[in-house]
């Protein structure tokens, strides 16, 4: 009888371990993907942001007839509460038309007509867009990039026009109906453009001071990011990242799935997650409130950031946003600092870049100085070789990095036909 029962005992032994075998053989594990919301929220060091917060004109042109054109910028309180006025007003219906239809003189309009120009230097995608106005009804084409507004008075028949330009010049957008009166744009002149010094249209589609622009040479100290504090940031856990160093200095951090490039030489990292994806479709303003609820969790805003690129016209499914950083009045213009850079797959970030300089805004001091004005800058551009592909001159601060400081110097920011930039101060 004990020699049938440690039988039996044996055949369960042996059909329970064949069981487990062939479960371990021909099962598959349940894994689930990471998703951002699954990371362990770590200290905070910038500030949080929301999506609007990065939508705003690099300038705002007031054309006030008669020849007659100022320029506000992002830190000027006129600035900002001509955008609070107009983030207050509503927009509705769109007709579609093109500049070289004719049916508008637009010399006539910049020179002679009473009106407000927003301008997007990069553009803002049509339905972002509709996060700083309020954007009522069915909108045109999604994908059309929307590159300034103008809302100005015919001085023929006092009537109101809005438009939308794209950055297609075939292709723009009146705005059917908006909230818009003739009282409304005498006002935005009176208090937004005579009390401020006039602009000249340049060679270009854009406008310089007649006289030289008083500013400021700031400088700050700063503090780092550390390898320790990304790590706890990026990481999903920390504990099981290996460290590579490579031979220019830089040093490699990754679990195996995602990695972490860290060059302390230029102060900057580059984060991937080549393989995170969800079975989703979001659109760019998703992707795009995705990417800013990421930098919220992993670092945050070090400043004000404005939503400065973002290619649209690619045919594969990442998207690439760059965000850049102003100070005061201007943007910062560098290919590092001042930058933050992602790409956004299906509403999950697979690569993050940015420095690891955080400026200490308590320490600042400046120096008053002055950009040259409208006659300076044409002289000093006589024998310019690359005067001709010129498209757009602008005021920006360019950044020095030194061994505790960091130092914006304000500039006149030359940008040509092929994407590059040069600079004079």
């Amino acid at each position: 009888m004990i020699e049938k029962l440690k039988t039996f005992a044996l055949v369960l032994l042996i059909g329970g371990s064949l069981f487990q075998s062939y479960m371990l053989a021909y099962s598959s594990p349940n894994l689930d993907p990471v998703l951002q919301s699954d990371y362990v929220q770590t200290e905070t060091l910038g500030a949080q942001k929301k999506l609007e917060d990065m939508l705003f004109p690099d300038h705002i042109i007031v054309h006030m007839g008669n020849n007659q054109h100022t320029v506000l910028y992002p830190g000027n309180y006129s600035y900002r509460s001509l955008v609070d006025n107009i983030k207050q007003r509503s927009i509705e219906g769109f007709r579609k038309t093109s500049q070289f239809l004719g049916t508008i003189n637009w010399e006539d309009v910049k020179n002679k007509y009473q009106g407000v120009e927003f301008r997007f230097r990069d553009g803002v995608p049509i339905n972002v867009l509709q996060k700083l106005l309020q954007v009522k009804g069915d909108l045109p084409v999604e994908n059309d990039i929307i590159t300034r507004i103008w809302i100005f008075k015919n001085g023929e028949t006092e009537d109101i026009r809005t438009f939308l330009f794209t950055d297609s010049p075939s292709t723009i957008y009146e705005v059917v109906k908006a909230d818009f009166t003739s009282k409304d744009v005498e006002k935005f002149v009176s208090n937004y453009g005579n009390v401020y010094d006039l602009y000249l249209p340049g060679n270009g589609d854009y406008y310089l001071p007649v006289k030289p622009i008083r500013t400021m040479v700031y400088t700050f100290k700063y503090k780092r990011f550390t390898a320790e504090q990304l790590k706890r940031s990026l990481f999903v856990d920390p504990g099981i990242t290996r460290n590579l160093k490579e031979r220019d200095g830089s040093e490699i951090y990754t679990d195996a799935k995602r990695g972490l490039q860290i060059s302390k030489d230029q102060l900057w990292f580059n984060y991937s997650d080549p393989v995170a994806s969800v079975e989703s479709n979001i659109d760019v303003r998703e992707n795009l409130q995705s990417g800013v609820q990421f930098v919220n969790q992993h670092g945050g805003w070090d400043g004000i950031y404005s939503l400065s690129r973002t290619p649209l016209r690619q045919t594969f499914s990442n998207q690439t946003f760059i965000f850049r950083q102003y100070y005061e009045n201007y943007p910062i213009i560098d290919e590092g600092f001042g930058t933050i850079k992602l790409i956004v797959q299906k509403g999950i970030v697979s690569a993050y870049e940015r420095s690891m300089i955080i400026p200490d805004p308590k320490s600042v001091t400046h120096i008053d100085v002055t950009l040259p004005s409208a006659s300076e800058l044409a002289d000093r551009l006589k024998n310019y070789q690359k005067a001709s592909s010129i498209i757009s001159i602008f005021p920006a601060y360019r950044p020095f990095i030194k061994e505790d400081t960091v130092v914006l110097a304000p500039v006149w920011a030359l940008e040509f036909r092929d994407g590059t930039v040069d600079f004079i101060q």
